[in-house]
């Protein structure tokens, strides 16, 4: 029982440390909710830096994760006739607000963080930035797929890393 009640107090913590960070990331890049790419960009400042050396070893850091996720967003919007930038002027984002209540999200953030949360419980580990990037890069569309695509990484080959550190 202690065991758990310890895996408990971990997960509580990386929980504490990576729903806030996603939130504060959503709103740095101007999205009202955080979505399953911003959860990404969380993981990978959490302290076990699993997903982080990840993603570092196929020469993608934090903010080039951000960028590319920058580039999907733009691209999606040039697919529909609406370009921005040129015709819009650079404006900073107002600062984010303080959270407040209960995390609202996206629904690409909340089943990530499900399927996050589940493979802690299979693998009967505390949960760690592995197991998010683990669960997010499982869609087979949405901005992680294709931001995945648009940075040339292989989700299948990716998830063969990560499991090794579970």
């Amino acid at each position: 029982m202690l065991s758990r009640l310890k895996k408990a107090r971990i997960d509580l913590a990386t929980m504490h440390r990576l729903l806030p960070e996603a939130e504060r990331i959503a709103q740095e890049q101007g999205d009202e909710y955080p979505s399953a790419e911003h959860l990404v960009a969380a993981a990978l400042s959490l302290d076990d830096g699993i997903a982080a050396a990840t993603l570092a070893a196929h020469g993608v850091d934090r903010e080039g994760w951000l960028e590319a996720v920058r580039q999907q967003h733009h691209d999606a919007l040039g697919s529909i006739g609406l370009h921005i930038g040129a015709a819009i002027p650079d404006q900073p984002l107002p600062a984010p607000e303080s959270a407040t209540g209960p995390l609202r999200s996206q629904r690409s953030f909340q089943d990530a963080f499900q399927r996050a949360v589940s493979l802690a419980k299979q693998e009967r580990t505390p949960l760690t930035s592995a197991h998010v990037l683990l669960a997010a890069i499982q869609a087979d569309h949405g901005t992680v797929a294709r931001t995945l695509a648009r940075l040339g990484l292989d989700p299948t080959a990716l998830a063969a890393e990560l499991r090794t550190h579970l």
